[in-house]
């Protein structure tokens, strides 16, 4: 019996090795690792990603409240 690497294991292999990748050239250029804090504030910095945020929250709202079964 052979087993075979489907395309799907292909793509998330490539998706985790650039993260790995991406996280080691931040580290290397900067000295620190962008963390989850330094990204919430540059998240709610703008008014262009809180809108998004606001109109995310909207529609899940929209979709868990307002269907009618």
């Amino acid at each position: 019996m052979m087993s075979t690497i489907e395309p799907g294991t292909v793509v998330w292999l490539a998706l985790a090795g650039s993260v790995v990748v991406c996280l080691c050239v931040l580290a290397r250029s900067s000295g620190r690792v962008v963390g989850p804090r330094r990204l919430v504030r540059w998240l709610f910095g703008s008014w262009l990603s809180r809108c998004v945020i606001l109109a995310a929250w909207g529609a899940a709202g929209w979709h868990i409240f307002c269907q009618r079964p």
